[in-house]
C-alpha cells in the first residue's frame, strides 16, 4: 500500500514521512517549496530524513488543480495524509493571496480529488489557531462558538466547515487534526522556541511580542507523529462518508516567560530578550482539551516541555546546524 503526504518537506511533514517508511509503509510526498522560511532548511530536511529511507518527493503546487488529479490518479494512495498549507498567523494583508491559494483552494483539490477518486483515507492538517481567543478553556471539539482572529485561522475553520459537505454518498473518511504548537527538532525557524535556542546557542537577540505571558500548549513533534499513527489506524475502522476534528496536544499549557526561563536555564545563557508589542493575531493563550483524543487511541502528548526544549538544544548545537540557524531565522523574518 501506498500513502501519499503533502508539505512533506515541512516540519511535520517530513517527520511523519520517516516514520511511516521505517514503519513499512511505501511513502510518496509532494511539496511546492516555498519561500516563505528558508527554503535550504526544506531540502536539507528532505535530504536527511526522507532520502535515507527512499522516500519519494515530487515538487508539485497544491493550487494547481489539474496537478493534484494527476498526482492522485497516478500515485493511487490508500491514505492522504494532507499537511501542506500557508503556515503562519502574520503574513501582511497583501500577502492573504497566499493563504487563499493554498489553504482554500489548494485544500479544495485535496479534498475534491480524494472524493472523486474514491481514496478511502484522508487526514489533514487544522490548527487550535481556529479557537481564537475564546475563553471556553480548556479547548473543545465540540465548542460551536469558534471566532479566529488570524485570516490563517479562519481558512483553517473553513477548511473543516467545508469537508462534511463532500463526503455525502462518497467512499471516503476524513479526520481534521487540530495542532498544538508544535515544536521540535528540525522545526519551524519562524516559530518563537526556535528563536530562543537560536537566541542562547549564537548570542543573538530575541524579540519578545507582548509581555511573555501569554501562553501555549506546546506539543512535542514525536508525540504528534505517534498521534497522527494512531488516528490514521482508528480512522480506517469508520464508515464511509465519516468525519470529525481532533485536537492533537496535551493540554499542558506553559507562558513564553517559563519557556525562556527553561532554555535559560538549561543553556547556562542569560538571554538578550527585547520586548515589543504584541501582534494583534497573536492569542493570548491556546489549551487543548485531549479527552477526545485519549478515548479514540487511548493516549494524549506527553512528553515535558523541558525534555522537549533539551532535545532541540542538543539538535541545536550541532555544529552543522548550530552554524545554519541564524540564516533559517533570517529567511523567516
Amino acid at each position: 500500500m501506498t500513502v501519499l503526504v503533502t508539505g512533506i518537506a515541512g516540519f511535520i511533514g517530513s517527520k511523519l514521512a520517516q516514520f511511516l517508511s521505517s514503519s513499512g509503509e511505501s511513502v510518496i510526498g509532494v511539496d511546492n517549496f516555498n519561500d516563505y522560511y528558508s527554503v535550504s532548511l526544506k531540502r536539507i530536511r528532505v535530504a536527511k530524513l526522507l532520502v535515507p529511507f527512499g522516500v519519494e518527493v515530487r515538487n508539485l503546487d497544491i493550487s494547481n488543480n489539474n496537478q493534484v488529479k494527476g498526482l492522485i490518479k497516478d500515485v493511487k494512495p490508500t491514505s492522504i495524509f494532507h499537511l501542506a498549507a500557508q503556515a503562519g498567523v502574520r503574513l501582511p494583508l497583501n500577502q492573504v493571496n497566499k493563504y487563499v491559494d493554498s489553504n482554500l483552494v489548494g485544500f479544495n483539490n485535496i479534498l475534491s480529488n480524494a472524493v472523486e477518486q474514491e481514496i478511502p483515507n484522508l487526514l489533514y492538517a487544522s490548527s487550535s489557531s481556529v479557537y481564537g481567543n475564546s475563553k471556553n478553556l480548556p479547548y473543545r471539539e465540540s465548542d460551536l462558538t469558534l471566532r479566529p482572529l488570524s485570516f490563517y485561522g479562519a481558512t483553517k475553520l473553513s477548511n473543516e466547515l467545508i469537508t462534511p459537505t463532500l463526503l455525502r454518498g462518497s467512499s471516503t473518511r476524513v479526520r481534521g487534526l487540530r495542532f498544538f504548537t508544535v515544536y521540535g527538532p528540525w522545526g519551524r525557524p519562524d516559530m518563537a522556541y526556535f528563536r530562543l535556542i537560536n537566541s542562547a546557542l549564537n548570542n543573538e537577540t530575541f524579540n519578545l511580542y507582548g509581555n511573555g505571558k501569554a501562553s501555549r500548549d506546546f506539543t512535542y513533534i514525536d508525540d504528534v507523529v505517534s498521534a497522527i499513527d494512531k488516528l490514521h489506524s482508528e480512522l480506517q475502522s469508520r464508515a464511509f462518508e465519516f468525519s470529525d476534528i481532533v485536537n492533537v496536544g496535551g493540554g499542558n499549557p506553559a507562558s513564553m516567560l517559563e519557556m525562556i526561563d527553561i532554555i535559560s536555564g538549561y543553556t547556562k545563557v542569560k538571554l538578550n530578550i527585547k520586548e515589543l508589542s504584541k501582534h494583534h493575531n497573536d492569542v493570548d493563550s491556546t489549551n487543548a482539551d485531549p479527552s477526545y483524543l485519549e478515548s479514540l487511541v487511548g493516549s494524549s502528548p506527553k512528553t515535558k516541555l523541558q525534555d522537549g526544549l533539551a532535545q532541540v538544544v542538543e539538535w541545536g548545537r550541532v555544529p552543522e546546524i548550530k552554524g545554519l540557524l541564524p540564516e533559517w531565522i533570517a529567511s523567516s523574518i
